[in-house]
């Protein structure tokens, strides 16, 4: 259980630090220390780089593609300025965080791993927990070698269509999937998306490995559940105990996080 909690406050803190990618990343450039942001009610605001930033209230400076920049502020600095500027509050961009990538970072429009990209290798706490969730499933006298991970969060209603996992260039190693927070209906199909799915659930702490004939197959997530009874989650609440760790509690008892970690080559 201390386990899970660990890797529950590295996806929220440290795995969508630049330079790891987010969804955000598309419209809002790399986002710096999100986490904190949330835990002191910070507002997101756009202003144009001609601007300048000399406002003392100004955090976490951010910067995309389009000549703007975005900064955190304080609610109150946010409230003044939130007239003439766009804004969103940290807290609603933790709860549509729908992905981060760490170690080689994946493009998800051209569907493949883009090498060139600015990233940082996979923790290697991560990568060892890996290679022995791996091992049963890795052909004789070989290691597996965590290279790219993706990492899902799900939150009420949120779903995963069915998908093959095919870009990676050697479909004899496993992906090593990790389940944290509120439980969830995984369906594992066939090869084709005609086939029958065998439905099962997903706890806190399952690991799923896709391995053999089951990585040609599609799968998908078409519901967790974030209700008290369903959720089966109460032994992380012991976990989360301690008044700094209220932020983390309230997430997870809304949300469930995967990490699936992948060899490329």
């Amino acid at each position: 259980m201390e386990e899970q909690s660990k890797w529950i406050r590295e996806s929220l803190t440290s795995f969508p630090q630049p330079p790891n990618r987010t969804n955000h990343n598309a419209f809002y450039g790399p986002i710096d220390d999100l986490f904190s942001a949330v835990k002191e009610k910070k507002v997101l605001l756009e202003e144009e780089s001609s601007i300048g930033s000399l406002d003392l209230g100004a955090s976490s400076c951010t910067s995309n593609e389009d000549a703007h920049r975005w900064k955190f502020y304080e609610e109150d600095i946010a409230t003044l300025r939130g007239k003439t500027c766009k804004s969103v509050k940290a807290s609603v961009l933790l709860r549509k965080l729908r992905w981060c990538t760490l170690g080689l970072q994946f493009d998800w429009s051209k569907r493949n791993y883009n090498v060139s990209l600015p990233h940082k290798k996979i923790p290697d706490a991560l990568c060892q927990l890996a290679r022995r969730l791996a091992a049963p499933a890795m052909p004789i006298g070989e290691e597996f070698q965590p290279e790219a991970a993706i990492v899902n969060y799900f939150g009420l209603g949120d779903t995963l269509g069915g998908h093959l996992d095919d870009m990676e260039a050697d479909w004899s190693k496993p992906i090593v999937s990790m389940s944290l927070g509120c439980k969830a209906i995984f369906l594992l199909g066939g090869k084709s998306r005609e086939d029958p799915p065998l439905a099962m659930f997903l706890r806190s702490g399952d690991a799923v490995l896709m391995a053999g004939e089951a990585r040609e197959c599609f799968h998908g997530v078409p519901r967790i559940f974030t209700d008290r009874e369903n959720a089966e989650i109460a032994s992380l609440d012991l976990q989360f105990s301690h008044e700094d760790d209220h932020f983390f509690l309230e997430y997870i008892r809304n949300s469930r996080i995967n990490i699936n970690i992948r060899q490329v080559f």
